[in-house]
């Protein structure tokens, strides 16, 4: 049997893992309900990156989308003791042309519970400090050279944070992909 929770229960259960995995980071967890499904986004600053937020929160995504033939599919999860959640089956999207397998998952332990979570997606994004941007900037002009890091430019937001831009497409890829493995500790 598979429990259905809402997208605010689904919320508090992020909320609880990125507190437990993370401690001292400050999270924003938002849930969303609108006509047609129910988001919830995740924001923060500095501190983990966001492949390691993603890998705890988007198994809590209630559903998927082919954009190959811009279709939603569904998910159920397993719901483990600790709170954590594991995907347990994806109807997927290939008997209707898409490109998204369906797949089975076997039950992890006995203690956990099959669940459908109220959220569509979990979106995550990360803003970043001027302290982390200054340390990006400084690995990526040891590894590129001062010609490279010169055609980065740094500025200020309005909210304290801090963005980096370059007029070439491929210096500016570079440089994100320094600063998105970096990680300031809380």
């Amino acid at each position: 049997m598979t429990r259905y929770l809402s997208c605010a229960e689904t919320a508090k259960l992020i909320r609880n893992q990125l507190k437990a995995k993370f401690p001292g980071v400050k999270f924003s967890v938002r849930s969303d309900v609108y006509a047609g499904g129910a988001s919830i986004r995740v924001n923060w600053i500095d501190g983990p990156t966001v492949a390691l937020v993603d890998d705890i929160v988007k198994p809590f995504a209630g559903s998927g989308f082919d954009g190959m033939i811009d279709m939603k599919f569904g998910k159920t999860a397993f719901l483990l003791p600790d709170g954590s959640a594991t995907l347990a089956q994806i109807s997927g999207t290939e008997g209707s042309g898409g490109v998204y397998s369906s797949a089975k998952h076997f039950k992890p332990c006995v203690e956990a519970e099959r669940v459908s979570f109220g959220a569509d997606h979990v979106f995550t994004d990360r803003r970043t400090s001027r302290r982390l941007v200054d340390g990006a900037l400084l690995s990526f002009r040891r590894r590129w050279g001062d010609e490279m890091a010169d055609r980065i430019r740094v500025g200020d937001e309005r909210d304290g944070c801090c963005y980096a831009s370059a007029d070439d497409w491929e210096t500016q890829r570079r440089f994100y992909e320094v600063l998105s493995r970096r990680v300031i500790a809380a």
